[in-house]
């Protein structure tokens, strides 16, 4: 009998976010008889804590938020990482590959142990539209330091779209191992999970669906302003907005000031967003930029017309509007398209047809095969 692989998985934390999902769908789906996977979490926190599997073994550097916080702030701004090279010292086994799941300072962590035969990252960000574009990853000298104590060291580099690829070889240059592999999206969970009951009735008018966490990156605001408009405007209709995150008092703040109150409706992060997303009639995604978005996936899974911002990720999903509508960054722009989707039940159903097209990308055998190539060494 082949002995198995040893896979160490490193994350900053498992928090609310696409990423994160992904990983809490992929190792639902791993085969443990052929891997053995070891997960490092910086931090112990965030809601999919409770939804590792029994069979993976857990590591939490820090189970304060604060501290792991704290530490991580003198690791990323002042290079102080004694005590994260203290912690992957203590590594007893030798791993057939080391993974940063979600590229980040903590990519280097892999470079703190000789116990790792292959180390890989995954990209899940979009770097040049990134919100750090400008502070750090444009200047020379940390471009420069990330190119060669980081992706250089690295054996390959994965990205979860073409678009996200394309961004990095912009702002890094190309190196020899790049690949696209698709994000887990497990299917038959999210058709399942779908069916379950909710206490979030539908409006009797039309209703959007957005989902995401509430952070300034996923554009929360331009939607809320573009409700406004055609709210203004004398449409009918409402948003159920599923998130949690750091911008919830601000949003809350624009809603009762642009007096959508009875329009957009904040729910805070459901562990199941699926039958609310199920039961409106179109899904928006407002985000300013994305790589490949996990929660757009699922939507046009569900078989729901899609609408999305102009940005990397979103972009590439819909084909530039093939398989949803898609606006341009701007408020005006999104509420005409909103219109669209209220005014014409023909474009709406012509793009539920569309994204149920699109959704058979999202292939769960392939990209577990895929992973499992990864898992193996086989980089």
């Amino acid at each position: 009998m082949t002995s198995k692989k040893n896979v160490l998985i490193i994350m900053p934390s498992l928090g609310a976010g696409g990423a994160e999902r992904t990983l809490i769908n992929l190792l639902h789906k791993v085969d443990a008889t052929r891997f053995d996977i070891d997960l490092y979490v910086i931090s112990k926190s965030g809601p999919y804590v409770k939804e590792v599997p029994s069979y993976v073994h857990e590591t939490y550097f820090f189970k304060n938020d604060f501290v792991a916080r704290l530490f991580s702030y003198f690791h990323r701004r002042l290079n102080i990482s004694w005590i994260f090279k203290k912690k992957m010292g203590k590594v007893e086994k030798t791993y057939d590959v080391g993974i940063s799941f979600l590229d980040a300072k903590f990519t280097e962590l892999l470079f703190f142990s000789d116990d790792i035969k292959k180390r890989v990252a995954f990209v899940h960000s979009s770097y040049k539209t990134h919100d750090n574009y400008e502070r750090f990853y444009q200047r020379k000298d940390y471009n420069q330091k990330l190119r060669e104590n980081r992706y250089s060291m690295l054996d390959a580099i994965y990205f979860v779209s073409k678009d996200a690829m394309d961004e990095f070889i912009e702002v890094f240059g190309k190196y020899p191992k790049m690949e696209v592999v698709h994000n887990m999206i497990d299917r038959e969970s999210i058709l399942r999970k779908s069916e379950e009951q909710t206490n979030i009735e539908k409006k009797q008018s039309f209703s959007f669906s957005a989902v995401g966490s509430l952070m300034t990156v996923k554009g929360f605001d331009r939607l809320i302003r573009a409700s406004a408009i055609l709210k203004e405007q004398g449409y009918n209709f409402t948003i159920d907005l599923i998130g949690a995150g750091v911008e919830e008092r601000n949003l809350r703040h624009l809603i009762d000031e642009l007096n959508v109150v009875d329009t957009v409706f904040l729910h805070g992060f459901l562990p199941n967003p699926y039958p609310v997303m199920k039961q409106s009639d179109a899904f928006v995604m407002s985000s300013i930029s994305e790589a490949l978005p996990t929660v757009l996936c699922e939507a046009m899974i569900l078989g729901l017309p899609t609408l999305v911002t102009n940005c990397s990720g979103c972009r590439g999903l819909v084909n530039s509007g093939e398989y949803g509508l898609m606006a341009e960054q701007d408020d005006n722009d999104l509420a005409n398209k909103m219109k669209t989707y209220i005014d014409q039940p023909d474009k709406l159903e012509y793009y539920r047809r569309k994204s149920l097209e699109r959704s058979k990308l999202f292939d769960d055998n392939k990209i577990l095969n895929k992973y499992y190539k990864i898992f193996e060494g086989n980089i």
